[in-house]
Order: structure tokens, then sequence, then C-alpha cells
């Protein structure tokens, strides 16, 4: 990755570092379908964070996606995003629990300069970035129980495998060498907004349900993970560089 590289205002850019890391907001109302979700356990696998100069500009028409036909609503999308220049970057895999605090991914190679948004990628975890095997091989794994007032509790057990970095993340900031750190917080209600757990599968000998390939939980849950509304990225002042 070229930092910083570029017209003549960004050779002034200056060397920097500071901490990234990842925790979660939880589920604070039902989702979309009226289903009270309470997650038991959600760990990702979480490789290179990449930070760039290019802002998030949404549309302001809504377009139609094939998911909507399913019950499903679709994320927003972002209108005309260009990345521009990368400006700093953490380079590491490694398994986050977000019901335990989180967690430190490390600290950015990064420059000063006009910061406008993030990438953030889900990678395939290893037995050395997955060493108690949490995550079955995948990127994401959630566990836990829905219900509705009706009286009906789902207990479930779902994972996650994206294609792509997810791009386009807000995070709008001018950067100099003021002492901070970055926080990603994952919303959790965000990530689960979209499922109706009536399309999960039947139980099985232990109670549990888990997501289809092709119902519309799984669609639902991917939606979500891929939503960039669900990654709350901020500068928190004053932490160590």
């Amino acid at each position: 990755m070229s930092l910083g590289c570029g017209g003549d205002t960004k050779t002034e850019a200056e060397r920097r570092t500071f901490s990234v890391s990842m925790t979660s907001l939880p589920p604070t109302a039902p989702n979309e379908h009226g289903w009270t979700i309470t997650p038991e356990a959600v760990q990702v696998s979480v490789g290179t964070v990449r930070f760039f100069e290019g802002r998030v500009l949404l549309s302001r028409a809504p377009r139609f996606h094939w998911y909507s036909l399913i019950g499903g609503t679709a994320n927003a999308h972002p209108g005309h995003y260009v990345p521009g220049d990368a400006l700093g970057e953490v380079l590491k895999v490694q398994t986050v629990d977000l019901l335990a605090g989180g967690a430190v991914l490390g600290d950015a190679n990064a420059v000063t300069g006009s910061y406008g948004s993030l990438e953030l990628t889900l990678a395939t975890p290893t037995a050395a970035t997955d060493t108690q095997n949490v995550l079955g091989g995948h990127q994401v794994h959630v566990r836990g129980t829905a219900s509705r007032t009706a009286g009906v509790t789902v207990h479930f057990d779902a994972t996650v495998d994206l294609p792509k970095a997810i791009e386009g993340v807000r995070f709008e900031r001018e950067m100099k060498q003021e002492p901070g750190a970055v926080s990603i917080a994952v919303d959790l209600g965000k990530w689960l907004s979209r499922i109706d757990f009536a399309t999960v599968s039947l139980p099985d000998a232990a109670g549990v349900s888990t997501f289809p390939a092709d119902s519309q939980a799984q669609n639902a849950l991917v939606r979500g993970v891929e939503d960039t509304s669900a990654y709350v990225v901020t500068w928190v002042e004053g932490a160590a560089q």
C-alpha cells in the first residue's frame, strides 16, 4: 500500500500510528419482523482494516434490490463512493469475541490527512487465528435465542462468509498527530434486524435451528453483516498511540 502518495498537499503528510479496536452494541428493540433477539455468542474473524480519504455519499433515491421480493430490506447503498488514497492499515487476522468486550485489532501504520472511510475485511480463519475453533472455519458465527410475544422461542446457530471486503464504512476525521484511537462498534441489532426466524430450519435433537443456504434468514443475516451502517466508527480522544 502506498500511503498518502499524490499531489503537493499529500507530500506534507507525516507518518503516525494509532490503535484500532472492535467492540459491539447489543440489540435494543425487536427486529423488523417482531423478534426479540438475545445473542449468546458472536465471534468474527477480522482481517485487514484499511483507511481511505474517500467520503461516503449516500444515494438520495432508493435502489431496487431483488432481496425485497422475498420480504427482506436491502441495506443503504453508497452513491458514488471512490476510496481515493489509502491513509492507513492494520494487517492482521484474528478472532474477536464481540460479547467478551471485543479486542484490540492492532496499531494502524498510517499518515496524517483527511480521512473519509474505511474498508473492513472478514477473513477465513485458520488453526492459528482461531485456536479454539469457535468459528468452525467461517468468518462470522452467531448463536442465540429469538422470541415473539406469542410465546414462540427459537434457539439458533448461524454463520456467514462474505466473498469480498465491506467497503465504504463512514469515518470522517482530519487526522494530525493528536493522541487517540479508533473504535469500531458492531451494531448487532442491525446485523440481525432483517431476519424472520419463522424461516429457519426445524430444530435438531438439541433444539437448535440453523439458517438454510437459500432461506430468508440466511439472506437477511448476510445483508446485515454487509450493511456498512452496522459499523459505527469513532475516534477516542486521548487514547495512547
